[in-house]
């Protein structure tokens, strides 16, 4: 029987150890962590079920709802976010909604903006493309500190390691939901517990070890080090920073954390009716916060938030927007010897969902 190790039991940890058990490898899971699911793993606090980060499934292909969906049934729902532009005094729906641009104290200045961009909204970074989109009053109102924070730079002409183009709407007509993909395009678990229960069903035939360092690893000779005990394999899957994988030989990759900040208020419901987070892209630290029962629909007579604040604590957020770290990266990929692959958010150093991580280990079973 072949065997397979897997460094990370996250989401694309956990998925690759249950394909390759389909394709008849022995597989051995290794997770830093006591428990799995990283950054999806539903913790609780006050009796209320969260998540480090918001984690629904946003529905890319119906192949992939349906996998989870076997295993922990789904729910679908219509996504509904909203902002606090501190200059208005006002909350706004995000993405950017006519109908408030519309009741904006400087509506006339963005209107002109808005009839004089240009007719190429293409640019090489980040600010020229949403100035070139929206105009510099709603960049500044909606974009500008708010992507400043969140990827810890003094500019977002940082940000420039891609051909700029806008991510579904930049103005959107209609619908107040979140609807790049269409209504209802988002799902989350009807259990308590989250997606706890799939990530276990993933590794149900895995030799799994939690709370477990690996000490070094033997890339060439697809080897693992924990202390006293060595595992070879006959392919290594790794989540890991790719940085970390191969000993830091191109150098650091950049990544941003979070701090976040659970809070049990006194009131049953903090949000509108239905809506999930709320943005903050002015001065204050925090970016977003998140009111939970909204997405888990959790009953209880008081609520839970969670505060979010970008920091450089931890690794969730690859800086694949900037071009000197992509480039790097490129070198560590491209490095990796035969039979050893890097995957999932942090091991393709891209900003990947639960979809993309999916497919990431669908496409590498494939070849195998």
């Amino acid at each position: 029987m072949k065997k397979a190790i897997i460094l990370g039991g996250g989401v694309t940890g956990c998925v690759s150890a249950r394909e390759l058990g389909k394709k008849g490898y022995q597989v051995t899971l290794i997770e830093k962590n006591p428990y799995l699911g990283g950054g999806c793993h539903t913790f609780f606090m006050g009796g209320h079920p969260y998540t480090e980060g918001p984690r629904f499934l946003t529905i890319t292909d119906e192949k992939i709802f349906d996998y989870i969906d076997e295993i922990v049934p789904l729910r679908r729902f219509a996504l509904y976010e909203d902002t606090y532009i501190e200059q208005d005094q006002a909350f706004y729906s995000y993405p950017m909604h006519w109908d408030d641009i519309q009741v904006m104290p400087d509506f006339a200045k963005i209107k002109s903006e808005l009839d004089n961009r240009p007719e190429n909204v293409r640019a090489d970074n980040f600010e020229d493309g949403w100035i070139n989109a929206v105009g510099p009053t709603l960049y500044g109102k909606y974009v500008k500190n708010y992507t400043e924070k969140m990827w810890q730079v003094s500019s977002n002409k940082e940000l420039d390691g891609y051909e700029w183009s806008v991510k579904g709407f930049t103005i959107q007509h209609g619908e107040r939901n979140v609807t790049d993909l269409g209504t209802d395009k988002h799902a989350h678990p009807f259990e308590k517990e989250g997606f706890n229960r799939f990530f276990d069903a993933c590794v149900a035939d895995a030799d799994v070890r939690l709370n477990t360092e690996v000490k070094h690893v033997d890339l060439e000779q697809k080897k693992i080090y924990l202390g006293d005990e060595e595992i070879t394999g006959d392919i290594m899957i790794s989540t890991l920073p790719l940085e970390e994988l191969m000993e830091n030989t191109y150098g650091s990759l950049r990544y941003i954390g979070r701090d976040f900040y659970p809070i049990v208020l006194p009131i049953e419901h903090l949000f509108q009716d239905g809506h999930h987070f709320l943005y903050y892209p002015n001065g204050e630290k925090h970016t977003r916060i998140v009111e939970y029962k909204n997405l888990t629909m959790h009953e209880a007579p008081d609520t839970l938030i969670v505060v979010e604040v970008p920091s450089m604590n931890g690794k969730l957020y690859p800086c694949e927007m900037m071009t000197g770290e992509r480039k790097k990266a490129d070198l560590y990929k491209k490095a990796l010897p035969d039979n050893v692959f890097s995957l999932g958010r942090l091991g393709s150093y891209q900003y990947t969902g639960i979809a993309q991580c999916i497919e990431q280990v669908w496409d590498l079973v494939k070849e195998l």
